[in-house]
């Protein structure tokens, strides 16, 4: 019995949403394991890093929603996107007051502003690309889901450090 050779091994790629969302949890999990370090060497630089890590994860999950092909979603779907929303966006506005009260170097308060507008961008990128999907263009739906974002931008340029 002769065994057959496969001159070709099937490869199968991965789309740019699926790296993105590669990318976003290797970043997590590498700020996951700064903040687990933290525990055990209390330095600074070491939380401000996990920080910066974090928002970057924020921001690579950002482009995976911007490239996802959203389905038309059901009432109820919407309905819960609506409340990540709202959570998140209630997070963002509270990490930019703890950052705006709290005695904290500047580099300390920037990477927390930093996490808040990832944050505000993953989930208003989220919500408002399902609820635009069948009202206006893919174009449109990106650049209304940058409101909250705006919004939270503002707020950090306005309260004074």
């Amino acid at each position: 019995m002769k065994i057959p050779v496969i001159d070709k091994i099937r490869v199968i790629r991965a789309t740019v949403v699926s790296r993105s969302l590669l990318a976003a949890a290797a970043l997590l999990l590498i700020a996951l394991s700064l903040f687990t370090a933290l525990v055990f060497v209390e330095a600074d630089w070491l939380q401000i890093a996990a920080l910066w890590t974090l928002g970057g994860g924020g921001l690579a999950f950002w482009i995976a929603i911007l490239l996802w092909p959203i389905p038309v979603l059901s009432r109820r779907t919407i309905g819960r996107f609506g409340l990540v929303w709202a959570i998140g966006t209630g997070i963002s506005i509270r990490l930019v007051l703890i950052a705006a009260v709290l005695e904290k170097p500047a580099l300390w308060k920037l990477s927390v502003d930093w996490l808040a507008l990832t944050l505000s961008l993953s989930v208003g990128g989220l919500f408002l690309r399902a609820l635009l999907k069948k009202r206006t263009s893919r174009l449109a739906a990106r650049l209304i889901s940058l409101v909250s974002p705006l919004a939270i931008l503002l707020l950090i340029i306005l309260l004074p450090r």
